[in-house]
């Protein structure tokens, strides 16, 4: 047995939800893609998983990541990415992407959608999760500091980079469901990993006051641009929901048909 690879950042909760989502979407022959693998967590444990069901790790687990030094795993090579979102891979190679707690690091992460997009093959599947900006403790946060939750003062040194200092881009549901369908991808779904107490308590005592706030804004853009209303159907419902008030992560999953 290869010896256990710390997770790093990411929660229990949230690295248990992506193993799940991503074993969902493969099968014996898929090619998996770890993009921003840190030190090689969810890649082994993918690596264990294919094992376990007698596939052979070549040809099917990859990872790419800024310091592969960092990277733990040895029965698989990482490859080294720059900053720029490129995917060093050619295109319609892999049936499964995904990136854990790394948008958020990311200084192009439109372009990433793109690349994904790109490096999919037909049904392929993208999986990433980020700090969410939409719970209700992280609203207060900006109301009142403005910061949101997670995404404090920046730090330009590159030792910071992987702190929250390095917290660069708080994109929210809305971006990502633009981001994504302007990137090409067909269906956008959004999940949640552990609820937040903190969030959850004040988001239920204001959710009726929510709740009439996205219906207004429903009928509003239906009325006057149907179209637009039609195009974010799926953040629009998520964005005031409970699971987006109080979940830490936001994880999104977008299908290429």
């Amino acid at each position: 047995m290869d010896k256990k690879i710390n997770s790093g950042a990411s929660h229990p909760v949230t690295n248990k939800k992506i193993f799940d989502l991503i074993t969902r979407n493969i099968s014996n022959n898929s090619r998996i893609l770890d993009f921003g693998s840190g030190s090689g967590y969810m890649t082994q444990q993918i690596g264990r998983y294919l094992e376990k069901n007698g596939i052979n790790l070549n040809d099917k687990l990859y990872a790419c990541e800024i310091a592969p030094e960092n990277f733990s795993y040895e029965k698989i090579k990482c490859l080294k990415i720059e900053a720029d979102s490129k995917i060093p891979f050619d295109n319609n190679f892999f049936d499964l992407i995904y990136s854990i707690e790394v948008l958020e690091h990311m200084a192009r992460p439109y372009d990433y959608f793109i690349e994904s997009f790109n490096k999919l093959k037909s049904g392929g599947t993208l999986i990433f999760s980020t700090p969410n900006i939409s719970h209700f403790r992280s609203r207060l946060s900006y109301l009142f500091s403005g910061y949101q939750e997670m995404y404090g003062p920046l730090s330009t040194n590159p030792k910071n980079a992987g702190r929250i200092s390095g917290h660069i881009m708080p994109l929210s549901i809305n971006n990502f469901n633009y981001g994504l369908k302007k990137a090409g991808f067909d269906t956008v779904s959004f999940q949640i990993d552990k609820r937040k107490k903190s969030a959850l308590i004040p988001a239920i005592l204001f959710y009726p006051f929510l709740r009439f706030a996205s219906i207004r804004v429903s009928k509003r853009m239906k009325k006057f641009d149907r179209e637009i209303y039609l195009e974010n159907l799926e953040s629009i419902s998520f964005i005031n929901s409970l699971d987006a008030l109080s979940s830490r992560s936001t994880i999104v999953v977008a299908k290429k048909i």
